[in-house]
């Protein structure tokens, strides 16, 4: 029994297409016959954004580095990329990831190159239907720092390090939540400290670090004056926003303190 017949495919009319099926050129233009492709480069919080005060902080310049080199080795060269800087891939409803999508279904792109897979998605959903879009296209998804080519084997690989991603954006969501709740157990505040308060970082006997919520000097007494006023009933919540305004009282201080 022959292989056309086990699967019910006649065998030789797929190859005979695949043979006359003519492959988009992807060719770069002023590139010396180069492939074409286009690089995706993500970081997950806006403080890895600008890092060390830089414009695009750290990451977005080493992933853009790791892009390149990893186009010369496909002899490929990158004539367009896509930055996210400080969003997380919880979602798939991403500025630059949605128009990276739209720009490789309208153009003649051979590889689509990130640096992990977990650049692109922490959830399987999302990574499936990026990557078939992808396939759609006829775009070569490339990851710079894992295997997850279009053998089975490189599949597989694709599929754990998806739901390694998956299970480590859940996970870390599940242990933050346990803190929360332990430290609203033991009075702590696990958030930003309110107007009126202040977060502070102070050092105990042993050196060690703790981060503590104190009464702002400056906002404070602004604060209860807000309160008491309202409660007489005499205030709008309008005219009283004007009247502290006027006292000072306009912005929520930023920098956290700490004791010299």
């Amino acid at each position: 029994m022959t292989l056309d017949q086990l699967s019910g495919l006649d065998i030789s009319v797929l190859r005979r297409l695949a043979r006359t099926t003519p492959r988009p050129d992807t060719t770069a233009s002023g590139s010396e016959g180069k492939v074409a492709a286009i690089s995706y480069l993500r970081v997950s919080t806006k403080d890895q954004a600008t890092r060390n005060g830089l414009e695009e902080g750290l990451w977005i310049p080493a992933q853009r580095e790791a892009a390149q080199r990893k186009a010369e080795q496909l002899g490929a060269v990158i004539i367009k990329e896509f930055i996210e800087p400080g969003e997380s891939a919880k979602t798939a409803q991403r500025r630059a990831l949605q128009e990276m999508l739209d720009y490789a279904t309208t153009h003649p792109v051979r590889y689509c190159i990130i640096n992990k897979v977990d650049r692109l998605a922490r959830n399987r959903l999302d990574d499936a239907k990026i990557h078939a879009a992808l396939r759609d296209a006829n775009i070569s998804l490339v990851s710079v720092t894992e295997n997850i080519d279009e053998t089975p084997s490189g599949m597989l690989m694709h599929g754990i390090l998806a739901s390694m991603a998956e299970f480590y954006s859940l996970n870390l969501a599940q242990e933050v939540l346990k803190g929360m709740i332990q430290k609203a157990a033991i009075g702590g505040t696990p958030t930003k400290a309110p107007l009126g308060y202040l977060n502070v970082r102070t050092t105990d006997a042993r050196g060690r670090e703790s981060r503590e919520i104190v009464i702002d000097p400056e906002r404070a007494d602004l604060v209860r004056f807000a309160f008491t006023a309202y409660a007489t009933g005499d205030w709008s919540l309008s005219r009283l926003a004007k009247e502290l305004t006027a006292r000072g009282l306009t912005t929520r201080p930023t920098p956290s303190s700490r004791p010299n």
